[in-house]
């Protein structure tokens, strides 16, 4: 039984005397042996949402140090065989429901039920899944046309030109993710995705069947308007600065123009009713000095010229998804340049 869920389910039930307690003993070293000379079990589960009470099928259900590790079925139902009577610690992982991981002790055959909480999603535009790059293991170039699987999407995607990939709205948990590529050995890892974060990895690939180096997985905040407008990409080339909602929110409170203060090729200058204004390397040098264009969710809304645009006024730190600033002219991307764009430019995105 385990601990701390049966309560929420209903109609429990234990056959045979099975019980899940925490804070036991698993036997070691010299005990290997009395291990192997315990009597075998029997153990069937029953895997329910704590809420509804409905089977969940195709949970991962693992027993650490018994070397099993099976899935549910469309009863939610599985059937662990043969394993010796003593302690053990049993987790469980679903897309869409929390991980469950807690200790029980096999006494001797029998039956149990438990229950996974379902994550409770917040609207509140930010992603969920995995993003990664392959790569080549020999030489590390990027693989592009890799085919990248998951049960959890809707169908496979493919590496573009720079080997990278990305799964979005992803149910958060664990995910077998497959690669695979002509005239490269196929692959596949457990990656953990958490509600509102993207699993950023990468990946290596050997066109031998050979022990490659673990998949490395980092987490990051994405934001599904940031995603959308292609500030992730630009931020990967790195010609300009980027601050994203982990950025601005860990920067101290204050005004818009607050954002901008120790931003290397960033000038605060005060403006003629108090306010702060911004003045880019790029408009900086020039005589007279000029501001730089400011362009919010993909509309020019002022700069440019010797006037500035009041960001101050214009909106509140509290309504941004990111932020990209581009001090030289050189760095700036070729749908924000043209006529007005020689003193930098500034673009904004706003949340949804």
């Amino acid at each position: 039984m385990a601990h701390g869920m049966l309560r929420r389910i209903p109609a429990l039930r234990a056959v045979a005397p099975l019980v899940c307690l925490t804070g036991l003993a698993w036997a070691t070293g010299g005990a290997a042996q009395e291990v192997r000379d315990r009597p075998l079990a029997t153990v069937r589960g029953t895997v329910v949402d704590a809420v509804t009470g409905e089977p969940l099928a195709g949970v991962v259900v693992v027993v650490a140090r018994a070397d099993v590790r099976l899935e549910s079925d469309d009863s939610g139902r599985f059937t662990i065989t043969r394993i010796p009577v003593g302690a053990y610690q049993l987790e469980l992982t679903h897309p869409g429901y929390r991980t469950f991981v807690d200790d029980f002790t096999v006494l001797g055959s029998g039956e149990f039920a438990t229950g996974m909480e379902p994550i409770e999603y917040l609207q509140d535009g930010l992603m969920t899944g995995i993003t990664g790059v392959v790569r080549d293991a020999v030489d590390g170039r990027a693989v592009a046309g890799a085919t990248v699987w998951t049960a959890a999407a809707p169908q496979a995607t493919q590496t573009d030109g720079r080997g990278r990939f990305t799964f979005t709205r992803l149910y958060p948990g664990r995910h077998l993710v497959e690669f695979s590529h002509l005239g490269y050995a196929t692959r596949a890892d457990s990656i953990d995705v958490e509600y509102g974060r993207m699993s950023n990895i990468r990946v290596s690939f050997s066109a031998d069947p050979v022990r490659l180096d673990p998949i490395e997985v980092s987490v990051e905040r994405r934001d599904i308007v940031l995603e959308q407008a292609g500030f992730y990409e630009r931020e990967a080339m790195g010609f300009g600065k980027f601050l994203d909602r982990d950025d601005i929110e860990k920067r101290p409170p204050g005004k818009m123009s607050d954002l901008f203060s120790g931003l290397a090729g960033v000038t605060l200058v005060a403006g003629p009713t108090g306010q702060r204004n911004v003045i880019l390397n790029a408009g900086r040098y020039r005589h007279p000095p000029c501001f730089p264009r400011v362009v919010l969710d993909d509309m020019i809304v002022g700069g440019g010229s010797g006037l500035p645009a009041e960001l101050d006024v214009l909106l509140m730190r509290s309504a941004l998804a990111g932020v990209e600033v581009y001090t030289r002219t050189a760095a700036i991307p070729m749908k924000y340049g043209g006529t007005g764009s020689s003193c930098g430019v500034i673009v904004i995105w706003t949340r949804r």
